[in-house]
């Protein structure tokens, strides 16, 4: 318990980077700790919280704000529970590094792949003897999202909350460090802070291409970074491209397609030679086959650009692009 207090001594820090994450994912999420008492309640008025705040409404939330986890049963690397209207909840374990679990991030309830048409809602509002409007009500502002998806949000969401529970405990590890009998500045904090903030930023970065290519089903991809006075791009993090190509890349601000597109803020999807005439003069390699350059944005500000590529016709890059724009949004919230 006292590891857990540690870790969410902050709840109003906590609270906001939730708040975020709801928002941009249209899911609700709450907090709860090992023993299944709850650290950071649901919205109760977005995203199917009232299924959340109703025992009769099937996740069993009940007054005393406490969630069995026992409910949950283990779904490759994380935790699913499945209710009475076939709506799912995902519970991501929070560990530290002893591997000892926290608390867990609940994600949902959700919709996977397809609702049920609302004849069968009925039938199972008066089987459960819940009033079929408010039912019907709630299942209409639930998400409604495909495995694939609900796999990317969740590992995406695994690793910011895992990095986020790291730094804070750094800060107070920081917080207590001495040398000799006279204890560490301010400046050297922030440096550790700040150095240690742009590790899990990579790792995060990571994920992300890892998680973009897995969906759009392409083999290439890099995500580049403005560098801090915003005039040059640099590769951060790749994926199947020959580093001693791009290891030394630093494109200007509107150089080439990923300059561009980080210039003007705008995606560009390119189809073998079929593409917007302002990046035809760059398309200089044929065997690619279908290409998306798309902007990251952070508080309004483009800090980056994720590129996918891929020689084969098999891609589900368009299918996907919406998806991969909510995942950038949640990552982006997250910095």
């Amino acid at each position: 318990m006292e590891h857990t207090k540690r870790v969410f001594e902050n709840k109003d820090k906590w609270w906001d980077m939730l708040s975020r994450f709801i928002d941009v994912l249209r899911i609700n999420l709450y907090i709860v700790d090992e023993k299944s008492q709850i650290i950071l309640p649901p919205e109760e008025s977005k995203y199917g919280g009232r299924f959340l705040a109703k025992e009769e409404l099937g996740f069993d939330l009940i007054p005393n704000l406490s969630l069995s986890i026992e409910k949950f049963f283990p779904q490759g690397k994380y935790l699913e529970a499945r209710n009475r209207f076939d709506l799912f909840s995902y519970a991501i374990p929070i560990e530290l590094n002893d591997k000892h679990t926290v608390a867990y991030v609940i994600v949902g309830p959700v919709i996977l792949n397809r609702k049920s048409d609302v004849e069968q809602y009925k039938i199972l509002a008066e089987k459960y003897n819940v009033d079929s409007t408010q039912l019907i009500d709630g299942i209409n502002e639930i998400r409604i999202v495909s495995n694939v998806m609900m796999n990317s949000i969740l590992d995406l969401l695994s690793v910011i909350v895992r990095d986020s529970v790291d730094l804070t405990l750094k800060d107070k590890e920081l917080d207590q460090l001495k040398v000799g009998q006279n204890e560490i500045t301010q400046e050297f904090k922030d440096f550790a802070h700040d150095l240690y903030s742009e590790v899990q930023l990579d790792e995060m970065l990571i994920t992300l291409l890892d998680i973009a290519l897995k969906i759009t089903q392409t083999e290439c991809g890099s995500i580049m970074v403005l560098d801090a006075d915003g005039d040059h791009l640099s590769v951060k993090a790749s994926r199947g491209l020959n580093s001693g190509n791009i290891d030394n890349v630093h494109l200007k601000l509107g150089e080439g397609i990923a300059g561009l597109a980080a210039l003007e803020n705008t995606p560009f999807l390119i189809r073998g030679d079929q593409a917007d005439n302002r990046i035809k003069p760059f398309l200089k390699r044929s065997e690619i086959k279908h290409s998306l350059v798309m902007p990251l944005v952070s508080k309004d500000h483009v800090f980056g650009i994720l590129n996918l590529h891929t020689k084969e016709n098999n891609d589900k890059i368009d299918e996907n692009l919406e998806n991969l724009k909510y995942l950038s949004k949640l990552l982006s919230s997250a910095l």
